[in-house]
C-alpha cells in the first residue's frame, strides 16, 4: 500500500493507493465516496498514470500516533479510541460495508481534539483480519498506557485480553469498557464522599528547633536577594559589552564603505591626470569603468552595512525583552517567595515568645549576635549560573502576540487551551496547528495538518515535514507572525 501526504491552498489529504486495481463500480467504493458514514474519513477518487488515488480530508485533524508521541493514554482516551472503534463497526455492518477494509493503524486513526471525535480509513480491496488488526492496535496502546491512572490500566489489559480470545465478536469489546466505566464511577463517588470527611491537618510547631530552622532561612532569604542584585548587575554589564561590540562591529562594516569611496576618489583622479596628459599609458576607459564599479561597490557595501545594523539592532530588541520578561517573572517570584517567608517567620516567632517560659531549664540558648555572620552554608541561587533563558519564539510585532517559550521537550502550538502548550488565539490558527520538538539541543518544527498552514522565511511546510529552526528564523503559524531565538 502506497501512501503520502498532501496540501492544497487550505486542506491537507492523506493519499492512498492500493496496489491491485481497485473496481471503482463497487458498492464498497461507492459508499465510500458518497461520504454516508460518519465515523469514516471524507474520501475522493483521483485517478493519476492509470492508477486510482483515494484521498482523505484530515484537514484541522492529528493522528493517533502523532498527537500521542509523547503523552499517556488516560482512561478518557482509552473511552474515546475504544468508543469510536465500536462506533465505526456498527455503522459499517448498518451499510453492509467489509470491516476488514477498515485501516487500525495508528497512523491512519485521525483525532478531532475538540469535539473528542475519532475517524478511520476504510480502503477499499484492503484485506486484514480486523480482529488481528484491534490486537496490534491494543498491543500498540499497552507500552503507552498511564500507568498512575489504574483505570487506564484496567481498561487497556481487559480490552486487550478479550481481543486475543478467538471469537472476536464487538459485544465483548462493549463488556470490558463498559464494565470499566461502572467500576470507575463507583470508585470517583467514593473519593468524592472520602475527600468531603477530610480534615485540614494541624500545623504542628517543633519548638525551639523549628525556630533555629526560621533564623537560618532569613540568613539565607538576605543571601539571595543580595545575590540576586549582583547576578543582575553583572547581567546589565555583559548586555553593555554586547551592544559595544555590535557597535564597534558596524563601524568596522562602515570603515570598509568609506574605504571603497575613497579608491573610487582615487581613480577619478586618475582619470583626470589621464586626461591632462600624466598617464598616457593608461586607457581612460578602463580608469572611468573602474572608478564606476568601485562606487557601486561601495554603495552596495553601504546598504548591506546598514540592512545588517538593522536587523542587530531588531535582533537585540527582541532579544532584550525576552530577558527582560524572564527577570520580571523571576522577581514576581521571588518577592512572592520572600514575603510567604516573612509571614512564616512572624507566625512562628509569635508562637516561640508564647513557649518561651518552658526555656527557662537553660537547655536551649539563644544564638549570640556577633559582628561577624557564621557561615552555615552559602544559599546558592539557581539562577545564578544561567546567562539565557530557554529558546523562544518572538512576535515580530511588538506587543501583538505573547513569547512562546520552548521549556519543554515537545511544545504543541494552537488555540485550543485544554489541548495546546502555547495558545496563540487567533481565528486563522487552528485549534492544534504545530508542534515544535526538541533534540539534543536542536528544535524541530511540523505543522499539525493545520487549515492555515506552518512557513518558516516565507516557505510553506509539507505535511509531515519537520524542519530544524535555525537562530533568528521567521516562523508564522497563518497570520502569527514570529522570530525563533535560540
Amino acid at each position: 500500500m502506497y501512501a503520502e501526504y498532501k496540501r492544497d491552498v487550505s486542506h491537507n489529504y492523506l493519499i492512498l493507493r492500493e496496489e491491485e486495481k481497485v473496481n471503482t463500480a463497487s458498492y464498497q467504493v461507492r459508499m465510500l465516496t458518497g461520504n454516508v458514514i460518519p465515523s469514516i474519513l471524507k474520501c475522493r477518487l483521483q485517478g493519476l498514470d492509470g492508477n486510482l488515488l483515494f484521498y482523505y480530508d484530515i484537514t484541522s485533524r492529528q493522528s493517533l500516533a502523532s498527537f500521542y508521541e509523547q503523552r499517556k493514554f488516560h482512561r478518557k482516551d482509552l473511552h474515546m479510541l475504544f468508543g469510536g472503534f465500536i462506533r465505526v463497526m456498527e455503522e459499517m455492518a448498518e451499510f453492509l460495508m467489509n470491516t476488514d477494509q477498515l485501516l487500525l493503524c495508528p497512523e491512519y486513526i485521525f483525532l478531532d481534539i475538540e469535539k473528542r471525535e475519532v475517524k478511520f480509513c476504510c480502503l477499499p480491496d484492503y484485506h486484514h483480519p480486523i480482529q488481528e488488526q484491534f490486537r496490534e492496535l491494543t498491543e500498540y496502546l499497552l507500552p503507552r498506557l498511564d500507568h498512575e491512572d489504574p483505570q487506564a490500566v484496567s481498561m487497556g489489559y481487559g480490552v486487550y485480553r478479550k481481543a486475543m480470545e478467538t471469537g472476536f465478536q464487538l459485544e465483548h469489546i462493549k463488556e470490558a469498557i463498559y464494565q470499566n466505566r461502572e467500576v470507575t464511577g463507583k470508585n470517583d463517588n467514593k473519593d468524592s464522599a472520602q475527600k468531603q470527611g477530610q480534615k485540614p491537618p494541624e500545623n504542628n510547631l517543633d519548638g525551639a528547633d523549628n525556630f533555629g530552622e526560621k533564623i537560618q532561612e532569613k540568613a539565607d532569604v538576605s543571601h539571595l536577594l543580595e545575590t540576586d542584585v549582583e547576578n543582575k548587575t553583572s547581567k546589565r554589564k555583559k548586555d553593555k559589552k554586547k551592544e559595544e561590540s555590535d557597535f564597534q562591529k558596524c563601524s568596522n562594516e562602515w570603515t570598509g564603505a568609506l574605504l571603497c569611496v575613497f579608491t573610487a576618489a582615487v581613480l577619478i583622479i586618475l582619470l583626470i591626470l589621464r586626461y591632462l596628459g600624466y598617464l598616457p599609458g593608461i586607457p581612460a576607459e578602463a580608469i572611468f569603468g573602474g572608478a564606476i564599479i568601485l562606487l557601486a561597490l561601495a554603495a552596495f557595501l553601504s546598504w548591506t552595512a546598514e540592512k545588517k545594523k538593522q536587523k542587530k539592532q531588531m535582533s537585540a530588541e527582541w532579544r532584550k525583552k525576552v530577558k527582560r520578561e524572564l527577570d520580571d517573572t523571576y522577581e514576581s517570584s521571588s518577592e512572592k517567595r520572600r514575603k510567604e517567608r516573612n509571614s512564616e517567620d512572624l507566625y512562628e516567632a509569635d508562637s516561640v515568645q508564647e513557649k518561651m517560659p518552658e526555656w527557662g531549664d537553660g537547655k536551649y540558648k539563644m544564638p549570640e549576635q556577633t559582628g561577624e555572620t557564621e557561615n552555615y552554608g552559602e544559599t546558592v541561587v539557581l539562577s545564578a549560573g544561567q546567562t539565557e533563558g530557554p529558546a523562544s519564539l518572538v512576535s515580530r510585532e511588538p506587543g501583538e502576540l505573547a513569547t512562546i517559550y520552548l521549556d519543554r521537550d515537545l511544545m504543541v502550538i494552537g488555540k485550543m487551551e485544554n489541548a495546546a502548550d502555547a495558545v496563540i488565539s487567533l481565528p486563522t490558527v487552528s485549534r492544534i496547528h504545530a508542534k515544535i520538538r526538541k533534540v539534543d539541543e536542536e528544535y524541530y518544527l511540523s505543522d499539525l495538518n493545520s487549515r492555515n498552514g506552518t512557513s518558516v522565511n516565507g516557505r510553506l511546510l509539507k505535511t509531515g515535514e519537520e524542519y530544524q529552526l535555525q537562530d533568528e528564523d521567521q516562523v508564522e503559524f497563518a497570520q502569527a507572525r514570529y522570530i525563533f531565538l535560540k
